[in-house]
């Protein structure tokens, strides 16, 4: 396998992928600025980005020895989760200690994925191209920010807003605030809840609060959310500070969030 140094991380790839190695690297380096000036995070020292062609290589390759062999113990406790994500999935970031592992699958392979969520979810890209990009950018927001142990609307949210910062326009389809309208839940989606990868509804709808909330959040209270990623909290401190800067407790602002998302957005 060869590799590539990149601001600060290592890219490593086949000589099949040679082909995706420029997207890649490009997609790298104005992610890592755009990361930088947005939330003020900077690389992790170990960060490697690889362009994955197969889920057990991937996680093998990127994780350090003492990890590997952990891998291998517990193989039949993580596989066939890692089998069901490797159809729905572009790529994914994995976080080994201080270790963080980002794969992206390269155009050959991408194409045979399962698009069904991506379709209800993302405004439809016919580039591969740019769904290489799209997919690194938002792996490596995840690897900036995993030390945080963000709240997963938040995590993904994150993400999110980085890809539309990445091309200067919404990537999420505007038909997703329906969420807003259907949902009868007025509380946290909670923690690091681990994603229902089995029901497409439940996927769609965490990906559609975490991203027009953290949107929101990005438009109306600027800055907040770069001096919040200074530093971990726990999820319930963080929401809180999230709704002092809103004049709300921490009920006030859940149950009224869905409201306030849908008029905001709304054309």
């Amino acid at each position: 396998m060869q590799r590539m140094s990149i601001n600060g991380l290592t890219l490593y790839f086949g000589v099949e992928d040679q082909d995706t190695v420029a997207q890649i690297r490009q997609a790298c380096e104005k992610s890592i600025l755009l990361i930088q000036e947005h939330y003020g995070l900077d690389t992790p020292k170990d960060c490697r980005v690889y362009i994955m062609t197969s889920w057990l290589g991937f996680m093998f390759h990127s994780a350090p020895w003492p990890w590997k062999i952990l891998l291998a113990v517990t193989l039949p406790l993580w596989a066939i989760r890692a089998k069901r994500v490797w159809l729905l999935a572009g790529g994914w970031e994995q976080r080994f200690g201080q270790r963080r592992a980002v794969g992206v699958k390269p155009p050959r392979i991408l194409r045979l994925a399962d698009k069904r969520i991506g379709d209800r979810f993302f405004v439809s890209r016919e580039n591969v191209d740019e769904k290489v990009q799209s997919i690194t950018c938002h792996e490596l927001t995840h690897a900036f920010t995993s030390h945080l142990e963000l709240p997963t609307w938040l995590k993904e949210g994150l993400a999110m807003v980085m890809v539309d910062k990445f091309f200067e326009e919404p990537t999420v389809r505007y038909e997703t605030l329906e969420v807003f309208e259907r949902s009868s839940d007025k509380h946290s989606p909670g923690g690091q809840q681990k994603l229902r990868i089995g029901d497409e509804d439940a996927l769609v709808d965490l990906y559609a609060r975490g991203y027009w909330l953290t949107r929101y959040i990005e438009e109306t209270q600027p800055g907040l959310l770069k001096g919040l990623l200074s530093r971990r909290y726990h999820h319930d401190q963080l929401e809180s500070k999230i709704a002092t800067a809103y004049g709300k407790r921490i009920e006030e602002f859940w149950g009224e969030i869905d409201e306030v998302l849908f008029s905001h957005f709304k054309r």
